[in-house]
């Protein structure tokens, strides 16, 4: 994904959020927790949605971590120690996760962040992250 990285700040991404959350809140979905880090992995932005439980705030926050870290979606980290056949503790990160949800955000070729989302089905989480960087690029 690549996107101007004055996009990605803490007020310019929470914008993004509450807009995807007032959606899910409407169309009656499940509720989700969302969470921006930036180069080297540190939070910027977290939102958890009302009812949405505690536990997904970690969640969130680890795959965002681990796509900007590893600089590739969690999915494509999780076929990697599939295909390798490694482990996540063969990376010595303990906040590393191969949930799907988490995308890296490039400008260019240079990384500025990573995006996650948890608290539904494994492939929903995958499909709203999409969404909500595809919001952050336009």
């Amino acid at each position: 994904m690549f996107i101007n990285p004055e996009k990605v700040n803490s007020g310019s991404v929470a914008k993004v959020c509450l807009a995807l959350a007032e959606n899910i809140h409407r169309d009656g979905g499940v509720p989700v927790c969302f969470a921006a880090v930036d180069s080297v992995g540190e939070l910027i932005y977290l939102h958890r949605m009302d009812g949405a439980p505690e536990r997904l705030i970690n969640i969130a926050i680890g795959k965002a971590y681990t796509a900007a870290r590893m600089r590739v979606s969690t999915t494509a980290f999780k076929q990697r120690l599939i295909d390798e056949q490694l482990s996540l503790a063969d990376f010595l990160d303990v906040k590393f996760t191969s949930l799907p949800g988490g995308q890296p955000l490039f400008d260019n070729k240079q990384l500025i962040g990573g995006i996650g989302v948890s608290g539904r089905t494994l492939e929903e989480d995958r499909v709203l992250c999409l969404q909500l960087v595809d919001s952050i690029l336009s």
